[in-house]
């Protein structure tokens, strides 16, 4: 009885404790812009592994018995709308960075103790008392008002995971990404070495977070501002200082996960249809363009640059939520987030960077998408950057046009080769200049024809009659590659429209880039509006 009683004094004195003030002064952002670029004068150390040998040992279901008691859960003693749990460390997760709340607008640490937490397995010997916090989870009550719910997750480097209403956990934000699939350079993770949580008003909708970024490269100082719901939001001020020359820097980087959809042949012997966190990429370019880019299944690392100036934005998007096409009841593909990000003010000029890993793991994030800015950072540079990242299930105004719902390919067996010159007009269709002579036959059995059968639905298309169809746009380089059975009908089922066409590509190791789009018009017209996204796809045959 004894010993209970001292237990409880001990945690007591803990909890009154756990925000001990460590810097007096009124706290702002500007400190921690301040650290930043101090810290940029000085060599990189990053945060050391911590977790205790006794840790080690634990598999991950162990580990899942380790978990925090949300009775001590940050600011639940207040009622406030926003409360914070903590991950212990992992195997997962072996860096603690520093963790501190802002409360009246002063700066306090956060104190660890075992005693936070719930422990299902032993752990021997006891565990150090100033072991520290892998990472934190926000709660709010995000989908029904008598329940708090986490959205907002950070663990390890500078990731974050981010979720709107009714949403299962899939891709990561990442604070930066450096030579992300550069060629004769190792990947640099920057980490958030230190968090402030900003204590929230009673009724409040938003939480501000800071954060201290670094890396052998640059550091930086982040200022999240969560506005959770429907749409999750996410406004992000960052301020970078490099301590050297970066050539390939990620901006507003995203990290998720592609094993296979409709489009692709392998399924590792799985017998859901389809597995993934994200299946496409949606761009806004500088000019108001709308290009969507399915993710695809190959063998070997893809790196795809879409070169643009001052992007209205880009996302990493997971467009299709029906439950029948992954059927998985506790993973929940069909409800991962998409996200979304807005930059705000000019970017310049530089390129949305895709790349795309192989993979057989649907635990492995393959998939990385980021800006890459034309101009390289050089040592004692420093950028401001400002964007917002929404995390959402559904918008229609992304694109304001018809989308791409579904890509299927299909590799028929070889038909003769038609001449070149020789297109028939089922539905125009505008495609590079043939060569004004006839261009000699591939070899026979060189390579494959390709069939694609791509879905186009929403934003008002359905109402078109199936007698006047839209004007179907294909665009294939290089010119070479013979094309046929081309049509587009309307599928009576939900009154959306089907676009198929077959390449013949030129000759194997030979990509073959692609375009397809709907025109609101029934001719070729070289100023008609389109109907929908510019769909883009690369075939390696």
């Amino acid at each position: 009885m004894r010993l209970h009683l001292i237990l409880a004094l001990i945690t007591a004195l803990l909890l009154a404790i756990t925000l001990r003030p460590s810097e007096r002064h009124h706290f702002t952002f500007a400190q921690v812009q301040a650290t930043a670029q101090q810290l940029a004068q000085k060599p990189y150390i990053p945060l050391p592994d911590t977790l205790p040998l006794q840790l080690r040992k634990l598999t991950p279901a162990q580990e899942m018995g380790i978990f925090w008691n949300d009775k001590y859960r940050l600011w639940r003693k207040y009622g406030l709308p926003f409360q914070v749990d903590f991950y212990h460390l992992s195997n997962e997760g072996r860096t603690s960075p520093g963790i501190n709340m802002v409360d009246s607008r002063h700066a306090r640490a956060l104190a660890f103790s075992p005693a936070f937490f719930n422990y299902q397995v032993p752990i021997d010997p006891p565990l150090p008392p100033n072991l520290g916090y892998a990472g934190f989870y926000v709660r709010y009550p995000i989908n029904k008002p008598d329940s708090l719910d986490g959205f907002f997750s950070v663990l390890g480097a500078s990731y974050f995971r981010v979720l709107a209403k009714d949403q299962a956990y899939g891709l990561s934000g990442r604070g930066l990404a450096i030579n992300v699939g550069l060629e004769g350079k190792t990947e640099e993770f920057p980490e958030f070495k230190e968090w402030w949580l900003h204590e929230p008003d009673p009724n409040a909708n938003e939480l501000i977070l800071d954060a201290l970024l670094d890396s052998a490269s640059v550091t930086g100082a982040y200022e999240f501002r969560l506005h959770p719901g429907g749409v999750t939001s996410v406004d992000i001020h960052a301020v970078l200082f490099f301590r050297k020359k970066v050539d390939w820097l990620g901006i507003a980087p995203f990290s998720s996960m592609f094993l296979y959809g409709e489009n692709a042949p392998n399924h590792f012997g799985n017998f859901h249809p389809e597995i993934h966190d994200s299946d496409g990429v949606l761009l806004n370019t500088g000019k108001g363009d709308w290009l969507w880019r399915p993710l695809e299944q190959d063998t070997l690392l893809q790196l795809y640059k879409f070169n643009d100036e001052n992007p209205k934005g880009f996302g990493l998007l997971q467009r299709d939520r029906d439950f029948q096409h992954y059927q998985d009841l506790n993973l929940k593909y069909n409800v991962r987030p998409s996200a979304w990000v807005t930059p705000h003010g000019n970017w310049g000029k530089g390129a949305v960077v895709l790349a795309h890993q192989p993979s057989d793991n649907p635990e492995t994030d393959n998939v990385v998408l980021f800006w890459h800015p034309d101009q390289i950072p050089q040592a004692g540079d420093r950028m401001v950057l400002d964007y917002t990242i929404d995390f959402y299930m559904n918008d229609a105004s992304r694109p304001p046009l018809a989308y791409s719902r579904e890509t299927r390919i299909l590799n028929p067996a070889p038909p003769p080769v038609p001449p070149a010159g020789t297109l028939s007009a089922l539905n125009a269709v505008k495609q590079n200049p043939l060569p004004p002579t006839p261009a000699p036959a591939p070899t026979p059995g060189a390579t494959t024809p390709v069939q694609f059968l791509i879905d186009f639905a929403g934003n008002g298309i359905e109402g078109i009659a199936a007698d006047k169809p839209p004007y179907l746009y294909l665009h294939f380089d290089p010119p070479e590659t013979r094309l046929r059975d081309w049509r587009l009908e309307k599928i009576s089922y939900d009154n959306s429209w089907r676009a198929t066409f077959t390449i013949i590509p030129l000759k194997h190791n030979v990509p073959t880039e692609l375009h397809c789009r709907l025109l609101q018009a029934t001719q070729p017209q070289s100023n008609a509006k389109p109907l929908s996204e510019d769909w883009s796809y690369t075939w390696h045959q």
